[in-house]
C-alpha cells in the first residue's frame, strides 16, 4: 500500500454514490488508492457512504485535510468548487474536481491559476474522454480513417431522471444555467477535445425567466466539419451521435462505451461492433471487451493517480475544464430564442435507444 494515493472525497450526493464509491472501492481492492474519508454537511449521507467505504466521515473540509490526503475529490454542488478546491491547493493537496469545473469561467481560470502557482495538479470530471468509442471516433476524425469529416449530428437527453437529492438543478438562484450547463459540460468537452475551437457558432434554448431544458447549437470548425446539437431535459432524443465522412457515417450511442455502429455508401447492411483488445496474430480466444461506462469512471480516477506519480499527463486538465466553461458563457451571451424544442417531431425510436444507455452523471 505505500504506492497508494490517499483520497478524501468531498460530497456524498448522487454523483458519489453512484460513480466516485464504486470507483474507489475497485481502486482500494488493486492498492491503487487509500480512502482517508468522506466529507459532507448532511450526516445522514456522510455516515452513509462512509460506512459503505469504510471510511471516516467529516462534517467540514477543514476536518478532512487533517488527514493530510494526497488527492481531493470535489463533487460537491459547483457553487462550492472554487472555494473547496482553492483550500485543498493551499493545503498542498491535488484535486480532481467533477464537472462542471466551477459556476463560471472567471471563477474556473482563477482555479487553474491557484494550481499553476501551487504546483499542485487540478483534474476536472471530464470522464466521457476516457469512453474508447470517444477515443476511437477521435483517432478516425484525426487520421482521417474513412475520410475527411463532413458532419456530426448530436442529440442527447430527455425526461430529467437524475436522482438528485435537491431541486438546485432548477432554481436560478443555485445554477447559472439549465441543459447546456448540465450535461452540455460533457458533450461540449468532447467537441472541444475531437476538433477544437469552432471557427463561428450559433447556439438557441427556450429559456424564459428560469432555466433552459432544451437547446440547439451549430458549428463550423476549421477542417471544414460542421456540427448540429441537441441537448433536451423534457423531450425524446435518440440519444446517438452520427459522425459523417467521405466515406463511412458511424454511430455513436450516448453512454455505450466501447460500441460503435458503422455503415458504408452502396453497402447493406451495416456493422454493430463492440469494441475489443486488437487480437493477436493467431487468436486462440475471443478478445476482450474494451471498458464500459463505469470502466471509464475508474480509468478516470486511475489516471489522475498516474499523474500524480509522474506516471502519465492528465488527459482532462483545468485547462480543458477553463475552456468548456468560456464557450457555455460565450452560448448564453449570444442567446438566440427557441420557440419549439427540435425542427422536427421526436424519432419513434428514441425511447427504446434511450433503455440501451447507462446513467450518466
Amino acid at each position: 500500500m505505500t504506492d497508494s494515493v490517499s483520497i478524501l472525497l468531498v460530497g456524498c450526493g448522487a454523483v458519489s454514490q453512484l460513480f466516485y464509491a464504486p470507483t474507489l472501492r475497485e481502486l482500494k481492492r488493486h492498492g491503487i488508492v487509500y480512502i482517508e474519508g468522506v466529507v459532507d454537511p448532511l450526516e445522514k449521507a456522510r455516515t452513509n457512504l462512509g460506512r459503505e467505504l469504510g471510511a471516516p466521515a467529516f462534517s467540514s473540509l477543514e476536518k478532512g485535510l487533517k488527514c493530510r490526503p494526497k488527492l481531493v475529490i470535489v463533487a460537491s454542488p459547483p457553487k462550492f468548487h472554487r472555494e473547496q478546491t482553492e483550500m485543498c491547493l493551499r493545503s498542498e493537496t491535488h484535486v480532481l474536481c467533477e464537472k462542471p469545473l466551477a459556476s463560471n469561467a472567471a471563477d474556473a481560470r482563477a482555479m487553474a491559476e491557484a494550481a499553476r502557482e501551487s504546483g499542485k495538479l487540478l483534474a476536472v470530471g471530464h470522464y466521457k474522454r476516457f469512453m474508447p468509442a470517444h477515443w476511437v471516433l477521435r483517432d478516425c476524425i484525426e487520421k482521417k480513417t474513412f475520410g475527411a469529416l463532413q458532419h456530426i449530428e448530436m442529440a442527447e437527453g430527455g425526461k430529467f431522471g437524475w436522482p438528485a437529492a435537491t431541486d438546485s438543478f432548477f432554481r436560478p438562484e443555485q445554477t447559472p444555467g439549465g441543459v447546456l450547463y448540465d450535461i452540455g459540460v460533457h458533450v461540449l468537452d468532447l467537441i472541444l477535445w475531437w476538433l477544437g475551437e469552432p471557427e463561428r457558432f450559433e447556439y438557441q434554448d427556450d429559456r424564459r425567466d428560469g432555466l433552459e431544458a432544451n437547446c440547439v447549437l451549430t458549428a463550423r470548425f476549421a477542417n471544414h466539419a460542421s456540427l448540429r446539437l441537441r441537448l433536451s431535459r423534457d423531450w425524446p432524443t435518440p440519444q446517438c451521435y452520427y459522425f459523417r465522412f467521405e466515406r463511412a457515417g458511424i454511430h455513436c450511442r450516448v453512454n455505450a462505451s466501447n460500441f460503435l455502429e458503422l455503415s458504408f455508401e452502396g453497402l447493406e447492411p451495416g456493422f454493430a461492433a463492440r469494441l475489443t483488445q486488437p487480437a493477436a496474430p493467431k487468436p486462440t480466444s475471443a478478445a476482450p471487451s474494451l471498458e464500459t461506462n463505469a470502466q471509464s469512471f475508474i480509468a478516470q480516477l486511475e489516471n489522475v493517480c498516474k499523474a500524480i506519480r509522474g506516471e502519465a499527463p492528465l488527459e482532462a486538465t483545468a485547462e480543458d475544464g477553463v475552456n468548456v466553461m468560456n464557450w457555455i458563457e460565450q452560448c448564453y451571451a449570444r442567446r438566440i430564442p427557441l420557440s419549439e424544442p427540435w425542427n422536427e417531431p421526436p424519432p419513434q425510436e428514441s425511447a427504446n435507444q434511450s433503455d440501451r444507455a447507462e446513467v450518466s452523471p
